[in-house]
């Protein structure tokens, strides 16, 4: 963090820590983070629980606004995770929320300012987190949409131009991309276990 913030000094920072922290860890990094680098722009996640994000946020004495991602995404039900006073932000995530209409409910049920971000998907996820973006009025954070440079290999192309993704259409492509086929197979029987569940 502090590398980055010399190499660029306006450049707004957010880390996520998948909920790897116990309190007392997290009171200590952000605070060590905040004395020698400055205010960040979130922690997404910092810690697991909402019971424990609750305590963090009570004791954090430095102003470092907190993200809640796994705290909805994983939970039975996202629906009646009370989030009063152990978050500031929802972290929106398409696929693992349930879809557009689902991180849309989400959205207005807690009414908390949101971050639209991906959860490592090709452009086909990430065009629908592009989606979900554009339906609010307004963006409170930048989105994490920018997370296809960082596969090997892609089915479509999303160029990020000056910052921003141009919502489209996204045809997949797979020529070229080859699958083992015990690993297609895998595939196959999850796709059909989902539909079960949906359907």
């Amino acid at each position: 963090l502090a590398k980055v913030r010399a190499l660029r000094p306006n450049a707004k920072l957010r880390i996520d820590v998948n909920g790897n922290w116990s309190v007392a860890t997290a009171i200590t990094n952000l605070l060590a983070i905040y004395e020698n680098i400055g205010a960040i722009e979130y922690v997404e996640q910092p810690c697991q629980s909402v019971e424990e994000l609750r305590e963090l946020k009570a004791k954090l004495k430095v102003n470092i606004p907190i993200a809640g991602d796994e705290v909805l995404r994983k939970s039975v039900d996202p629906f009646k995770v009370d989030l009063s006073g152990a978050v500031d932000i929802l972290a929106l995530k398409v696929q693992p929320l349930g879809g557009i209409a689902n991180a849309l409910k989400l959205a207005q049920q807690h009414n908390l300012p949101i971050v639209v971000s991906s959860a490592l998907e090709s452009a086909v996820g990430i065009s629908h987190g592009l989606a979900l973006a554009a339906s609010f009025n307004e963006m409170n954070f930048d989105c994490g949409l920018g997370t296809g440079s960082l596969l090997a290999a892609n089915v479509a192309e999303l160029p990020i131009v000056d910052g921003h993704i141009e919502i489209t259409d996204v045809e997949p492509d797979f020529e070229g991309l080859e699958l083992a086929p015990e690993r297609f197979e895998w595939w196959k029987n999850r796709v059909m276990k989902t539909w079960e569940q949906i359907a």
